[in-house]
């Protein structure tokens, strides 16, 4: 393998191994835009769980309906105030988590092709050393034939001429 060759997979292992790890991390803020989404859920949920219990009570029945109506008036805007924050925040939310994805999806097509140029720089070492190994074992197998080629002009099967012509050959195929 020469050292270009060399070079190049190990540019394309080290491209792989950083997008890989770039991948956790988009995968991880994905999970993290989710669950900022739940926690949003749950505090707005809670607030408005201490909204609707407003004027109520042992104060409420003390201080009568005006006192009622104005906790419950208050309630409402406090509800109001509630949704509106809840939607502005859900809307960066959606955004971040949809630029989170879209960072995932890239993130996967670049790792995809890096992994197919490293296939392709792998596979081009393999067919040239599987050339090398084929080349060489055709000629081990061409020395062999060779050899029997010699033993059965020595057993005197073959005349010299004969011989002289298969060897050319033989070492022409090598």
């Amino acid at each position: 393998m020469s050292s270009y060759q060399s070079g190049e997979i190990e540019k394309f292992e080290r491209q792989i191994a950083t997008l890989t790890t770039r991948l956790g991390e988009a995968k991880e803020a994905v999970t993290q835009w989710t669950e900022a989404n739940t926690s949003l859920s749950l505090s707005a949920a809670e607030a408005r769980a201490k909204n609707q219990g407003a004027g109520r009570g042992l104060l409420g029945g003390l201080l009568g309906s005006k006192f009622r109506s104005a906790m419950r008036a208050g309630a409402a805007a406090s509800n109001a105030t509630i949704a509106k924050e809840v939607a502005e925040k859900r809307a960066r939310i959606v955004n971040g988590k949809r630029d989170a994805q879209e960072l995932v999806r890239q993130l996967q097509a670049e790792l995809t092709a890096a992994k197919q140029q490293l296939k392709g720089a792998t596979s081009g070492e393999k067919a040239k050393a599987s050339a090398k190994t084929a080349a060489a074992k055709g000629a081990n197998d061409s020395l062999a034939l060779l050899q029997k080629l010699k033993e059965a002009r020595d057993a005197g099967l073959l005349t010299q001429d004969e011989f002289e012509e298969k060897r050319k050959k033989l070492v022409a195929a090598i």
